[in-house]
Protein backbone atom coordinates (compact mmCIF):
# COMPACT_ATOMS: atom_id res chain seq x y z
CA UNK A 1 0.00 0.00 0.00
CA UNK A 2 0.90 3.78 -0.47
CA UNK A 3 1.69 6.25 2.78
CA UNK A 4 -0.84 9.06 2.66
CA UNK A 5 -0.40 10.70 6.07
CA UNK A 6 2.77 11.53 7.61
CA UNK A 7 2.69 13.25 10.87
CA UNK A 8 6.22 14.73 11.66
CA UNK A 9 6.71 16.06 15.51
CA UNK A 10 9.12 18.15 17.20
CA UNK A 11 10.68 17.06 20.40
CA UNK A 12 9.45 18.30 23.75
CA UNK A 13 11.22 20.99 25.89
CA UNK A 14 14.36 20.36 26.56
CA UNK A 15 15.96 20.58 30.14
CA UNK A 16 18.77 22.64 28.88
CA UNK A 17 16.18 25.46 28.30
CA UNK A 18 15.13 26.02 31.86
CA UNK A 19 16.19 29.45 32.81
CA UNK A 20 18.44 27.93 35.95
CA UNK A 21 20.46 25.09 36.45
CA UNK A 22 22.03 22.80 37.34
CA UNK A 23 21.27 20.89 34.21
CA UNK A 24 21.55 17.15 33.97
CA UNK A 25 24.15 15.50 31.72
CA UNK A 26 23.56 13.63 28.41
CA UNK A 27 22.54 10.20 29.80
CA UNK A 28 24.10 9.17 26.18
CA UNK A 29 27.01 10.88 27.23
CA UNK A 30 27.46 12.74 23.93
CA UNK A 31 27.66 16.12 23.42
CA UNK A 32 24.52 17.71 23.99
CA UNK A 33 22.41 15.02 23.46
CA UNK A 34 20.07 16.61 26.70
CA UNK A 35 16.60 14.99 28.10
CA UNK A 36 13.40 16.19 28.33
CA UNK A 37 12.92 19.06 30.81
CA UNK A 38 10.29 17.89 33.33
CA UNK A 39 7.92 20.37 31.24
CA UNK A 40 9.05 18.33 28.32
CA UNK A 41 7.99 15.28 29.61
CA UNK A 42 4.30 16.03 30.22
CA UNK A 43 4.36 17.65 26.69
CA UNK A 44 5.11 14.27 25.49
CA UNK A 45 2.46 12.89 27.89
CA UNK A 46 -0.06 15.28 25.90
CA UNK A 47 0.88 15.01 22.49
CA UNK A 48 0.55 10.91 22.59
CA UNK A 49 -3.06 11.30 23.90
CA UNK A 50 -3.90 13.68 21.04
CA UNK A 51 -2.46 11.57 18.64
CA UNK A 52 -4.75 8.72 19.91
CA UNK A 53 -7.45 10.99 18.76
CA UNK A 54 -6.57 11.09 15.56
CA UNK A 55 -7.84 9.53 12.66
CA UNK A 56 -5.86 7.91 11.01
CA UNK A 57 -3.35 6.98 14.01
CA UNK A 58 -0.09 6.44 12.89
CA UNK A 59 0.99 2.85 12.53
CA UNK A 60 4.45 3.16 12.92
CA UNK A 61 6.88 5.71 14.65
CA UNK A 62 10.46 6.39 13.08
CA UNK A 63 12.60 8.81 15.59
CA UNK A 64 15.76 10.61 15.60
CA UNK A 65 18.31 8.97 17.36
CA UNK A 66 19.17 12.06 20.28
CA UNK A 67 17.91 11.25 23.54
CA UNK A 68 15.24 13.67 23.59
CA UNK A 69 13.54 12.53 20.52
CA UNK A 70 13.16 9.10 22.19
CA UNK A 71 11.97 10.69 24.96
CA UNK A 72 9.12 12.17 22.72
CA UNK A 73 8.31 9.16 20.99
CA UNK A 74 7.59 6.88 24.51
CA UNK A 75 4.66 7.82 25.38
CA UNK A 76 2.99 7.65 21.90
CA UNK A 77 4.86 4.02 21.58
CA UNK A 78 2.95 3.16 24.94
CA UNK A 79 -0.18 4.71 24.27
CA UNK A 80 -0.84 3.44 20.43
CA UNK A 81 1.36 0.20 21.27
CA UNK A 82 2.98 0.71 18.08
CA UNK A 83 6.74 -0.58 16.51
CA UNK A 84 9.59 2.31 17.13
CA UNK A 85 12.42 2.36 15.04
CA UNK A 86 15.53 4.93 14.62
CA UNK A 87 16.75 6.52 11.43
CA UNK A 88 19.40 8.49 11.43
CA UNK A 89 18.34 10.52 8.64
CA UNK A 90 16.14 12.40 10.73
CA UNK A 91 18.67 13.56 13.10
CA UNK A 92 19.25 16.87 14.32
CA UNK A 93 21.02 20.20 12.11
CA UNK A 94 24.73 21.13 13.45
CA UNK A 95 26.51 23.69 11.35
CA UNK A 96 29.66 22.94 10.28
CA UNK A 97 31.22 25.48 12.34
CA UNK A 98 30.08 24.31 15.46
CA UNK A 99 33.31 23.11 17.92
CA UNK A 100 31.78 19.43 18.16
CA UNK A 101 29.52 17.59 15.86
CA UNK A 102 27.42 15.18 18.00
CA UNK A 103 27.32 11.83 16.70
CA UNK A 104 24.57 10.35 17.89
CA UNK A 105 24.89 7.36 19.99
CA UNK A 106 23.86 3.48 18.74
CA UNK A 107 20.80 1.60 18.91
CA UNK A 108 22.18 -0.95 21.10
CA UNK A 109 23.20 1.40 23.89
CA UNK A 110 19.60 3.41 23.64
CA UNK A 111 17.98 0.61 24.05
CA UNK A 112 19.79 -0.16 27.49
CA UNK A 113 18.19 2.97 27.97
CA UNK A 114 15.05 2.73 26.97
CA UNK A 115 13.98 -0.62 28.19
CA UNK A 116 14.14 -2.66 24.84
CA UNK A 117 11.29 -0.32 23.42
CA UNK A 118 13.46 0.43 20.27
CA UNK A 119 12.92 -2.09 17.28
CA UNK A 120 16.73 -2.93 15.77
CA UNK A 121 15.91 -4.27 12.72
CA UNK A 122 15.99 -0.94 10.61
CA UNK A 123 18.69 0.29 9.01
CA UNK A 124 19.35 3.92 8.33
CA UNK A 125 18.39 5.67 5.00
CA UNK A 126 20.96 8.17 5.13
CA UNK A 127 24.11 9.12 7.09
CA UNK A 128 24.01 13.32 8.18
CA UNK A 129 27.45 14.17 7.28
CA UNK A 130 29.95 14.30 10.72
CA UNK A 131 31.68 17.28 9.68
CA UNK A 132 28.02 19.55 9.91
CA UNK A 133 25.83 20.72 6.98
CA UNK A 134 25.05 24.07 5.88
CA UNK A 135 21.20 25.16 5.28
CA UNK A 136 21.63 24.02 1.91
CA UNK A 137 22.81 20.63 2.97
CA UNK A 138 20.14 19.80 5.72
CA UNK A 139 17.24 20.39 2.71
CA UNK A 140 19.35 18.52 0.77
CA UNK A 141 19.65 15.98 3.08
CA UNK A 142 15.68 15.53 3.77
CA UNK A 143 14.97 15.69 0.04
CA UNK A 144 17.39 12.41 -0.45
CA UNK A 145 16.22 10.92 2.83
CA UNK A 146 12.42 11.05 1.72
CA UNK A 147 12.84 9.52 -1.07
CA UNK A 148 14.43 6.64 -0.17
CA UNK A 149 13.07 6.49 3.26
CA UNK A 150 9.31 6.27 1.65
CA UNK A 151 10.08 3.54 -0.42
CA UNK A 152 11.47 1.56 1.81
CA UNK A 153 8.73 1.54 4.24
CA UNK A 154 6.20 0.90 1.73
CA UNK A 155 8.69 -2.01 0.80
CA UNK A 156 8.74 -3.24 4.54
CA UNK A 157 5.26 -2.50 5.52
CA UNK A 158 3.23 -2.91 3.16
CA UNK A 159 0.24 -2.79 5.25
CA UNK A 160 1.02 0.73 6.62
CA UNK A 161 -0.62 3.77 5.12
CA UNK A 162 0.59 6.51 8.22
CA UNK A 163 3.18 6.97 10.14
CA UNK A 164 4.62 9.91 12.56
CA UNK A 165 8.13 11.30 12.11
CA UNK A 166 9.90 12.68 15.97
CA UNK A 167 12.65 14.55 15.15
CA UNK A 168 14.21 18.12 15.53
CA UNK A 169 13.22 22.32 14.66
CA UNK A 170 15.17 22.24 11.62
CA UNK A 171 14.78 18.84 10.60
CA UNK A 172 11.23 18.88 10.84
CA UNK A 173 10.86 22.33 8.95
CA UNK A 174 13.31 20.76 5.77
CA UNK A 175 11.70 17.52 5.71
CA UNK A 176 8.07 19.44 5.31
CA UNK A 177 9.53 21.84 2.78
CA UNK A 178 10.51 18.83 0.78
CA UNK A 179 7.38 17.27 0.74
CA UNK A 180 5.49 20.56 -0.49
CA UNK A 181 8.26 21.24 -3.15
CA UNK A 182 9.43 23.99 -2.17
CA UNK A 183 13.18 24.95 -3.57
CA UNK A 184 14.51 25.61 0.27
CA UNK A 185 12.96 26.26 4.09
CA UNK A 186 13.24 29.00 4.04
CA UNK A 187 10.80 30.93 1.09
CA UNK A 188 7.19 31.22 2.78
CA UNK A 189 4.52 28.22 2.01
CA UNK A 190 1.67 31.34 0.76
CA UNK A 191 1.47 35.02 -0.09
CA UNK A 192 0.57 35.24 3.84
CA UNK A 193 3.98 34.73 4.80
CA UNK A 194 2.76 31.54 6.36
CA UNK A 195 6.35 29.04 7.49
CA UNK A 196 6.10 25.54 9.13
CA UNK A 197 6.19 26.39 12.40
CA UNK A 198 8.38 24.45 15.03
CA UNK A 199 7.49 25.27 19.03
CA UNK A 200 8.40 22.25 21.16
CA UNK A 201 6.39 19.17 21.35
CA UNK A 202 4.57 20.46 17.85
CA UNK A 203 3.23 18.17 15.25
CA UNK A 204 2.22 18.62 11.30
CA UNK A 205 -0.01 16.42 9.03
CA UNK A 206 1.00 16.07 5.71
CA UNK A 207 -1.72 13.97 2.76
CA UNK A 208 -0.77 12.86 0.20
CA UNK A 209 -2.78 14.50 -2.68
CA UNK A 210 -1.48 12.94 -5.79
CA UNK A 211 0.55 9.76 -5.96
CA UNK A 212 3.27 8.50 -8.18
CA UNK A 213 4.48 4.88 -7.13
CA UNK A 214 7.37 4.94 -9.42
CA UNK A 215 8.68 8.51 -8.83
CA UNK A 216 8.59 9.95 -5.06
CA UNK A 217 9.42 13.94 -6.90
CA UNK A 218 5.94 13.46 -8.42
CA UNK A 219 3.95 12.61 -5.99
CA UNK A 220 2.12 15.86 -4.18
CA UNK A 221 1.49 16.44 -0.24
CA UNK A 222 -0.71 18.92 1.06
CA UNK A 223 -0.22 20.34 4.61
CA UNK A 224 -3.32 20.47 6.70
CA UNK A 225 -1.98 20.74 10.17
CA UNK A 226 1.04 23.51 11.02
CA UNK A 227 3.01 23.24 14.15
CA UNK A 228 -0.18 22.41 15.82
CA UNK A 229 0.54 22.94 19.51
CA UNK A 230 -2.85 23.64 20.69
CA UNK A 231 -3.13 20.24 22.77
CA UNK A 232 -0.37 21.72 24.94
CA UNK A 233 -1.20 23.15 28.16
CA UNK A 234 0.75 26.55 27.25
CA UNK A 235 0.56 26.44 23.90
CA UNK A 236 3.59 26.72 21.64
CA UNK A 237 7.25 27.62 23.01
CA UNK A 238 10.22 27.61 21.57
CA UNK A 239 9.24 27.79 17.77
CA UNK A 240 12.13 27.95 15.14
CA UNK A 241 12.47 28.47 11.84
CA UNK A 242 15.49 29.12 9.30
CA UNK A 243 15.68 32.25 9.61
CA UNK A 244 16.45 32.11 12.92
CA UNK A 245 20.39 32.88 12.70
CA UNK A 246 21.32 29.95 15.46
CA UNK A 247 20.64 26.62 15.76
CA UNK A 248 17.58 25.30 17.09
CA UNK A 249 18.07 25.60 21.23
CA UNK A 250 21.75 25.73 20.98
CA UNK A 251 23.00 28.18 23.64
CA UNK A 252 23.15 30.69 21.13
CA UNK A 253 19.51 30.78 20.21
CA UNK A 254 18.88 31.00 24.16
CA UNK A 255 20.66 33.70 24.74
CA UNK A 256 19.45 35.19 21.88
CA UNK A 257 16.07 34.42 23.18
CA UNK A 258 16.80 36.19 26.45
CA UNK A 259 18.12 39.51 25.01
CA UNK A 260 14.46 39.34 22.81
CA UNK A 261 12.54 39.33 26.04
CA UNK A 262 14.88 41.40 27.83
CA UNK A 263 14.35 44.44 25.75
CA UNK A 264 10.73 43.87 25.18
CA UNK A 265 10.85 44.05 29.07
CA UNK A 266 12.33 47.28 29.09
CA UNK A 267 10.19 48.84 26.40
CA UNK A 268 7.21 48.08 28.32
CA UNK A 269 7.92 49.16 31.46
Amino acid sequence: MTINTIYIARHGYRSNWLPNGPYPPPPTNVDSDVPLAAHGVEQAKQLADYISTLNPKPQVIFSSPFYRCLETSEPVKKKLDIPLYIDNGIGEWYRPDRPIIPIAAPVSKLNGLFDGMICEDWDTSIQPSEKGETKEDIFARCNKFLEIFIRRVEERFPDVTCLLIVTHAATKAALGMNLLRFPNAIVPIDEKGTVIRNGSCSLDEFKLVKDNKHNFYEKEWELVMNGNTSFLDKGEEMNWDFRNGFEAGSDADIRARKLADARIQRASS
